[in-house]
């Protein structure tokens, strides 16, 4: 096999004519507001593990945006959430087990009725519930939460 990059996501090899497309993973995350706080979870794994996250994950095969979110809110927290609202798409980079992932993370809002207790500790090392000014970008994990701060601050603010 004489296989070959095309530098974006194209694998190929020139002897026998096989494609393989490593195209854009789906990834969720919820901002949840619950009074005047924004719920962050601290990463309890690489990548940025200590840092900042938004809860979330992957979207599985024949799963919507929104049932992902749901699942993944489900697993880690224990809440079963209602209501979504569409905030924003942002592309990431997301490096697991030395292959980096081109990802295209949705965000939505939501509004727990509750405070969280329960968390999934493989998955998220604490629970911090932040004031919307206290919420410095460089602090999260990844860059499309970054951008989701901003657009999230901007109109909410």
């Amino acid at each position: 096999m004489e296989l070959t990059y095309d530098g974006v996501k194209k694998y190929y090899c020139t002897a026998c004519g096989w494609e393989f497309y490593q195209n854009t993973a789906a990834a969720v995350a919820g901002i949840f507001e619950y009074k005047d706080k924004i719920l962050a979870v601290e990463r309890n794994r690489d990548p940025g593990k200590g840092l900042f996250d938004f809860p979330g994950g992957f979207v599985d095969p024949f799963e919507t945006a929104e049932n992902a979110l749901r699942r993944e809110i489900k697993e880690e927290l224990h809440v079963d959430l209602d209501q979504l609202e569409y905030l924003c798409t942002s592309p990431n980079l997301y490096t697991f087990k030395g292959i980096e992932y081109s990802t295209c993370d949705i965000f939505y809002l939501a509004h727990l009725d509750a405070e969280i207790t329960k968390l999934d500790k493989s998955e998220i090392a604490s629970i911090h519930w932040l004031e919307k000014s206290d919420l410095m970008p460089e602090r999260f994990a990844f860059r499309s939460m970054q951008e989701a701060i901003k657009i999230y601050t901007s109109h909410k603010l």
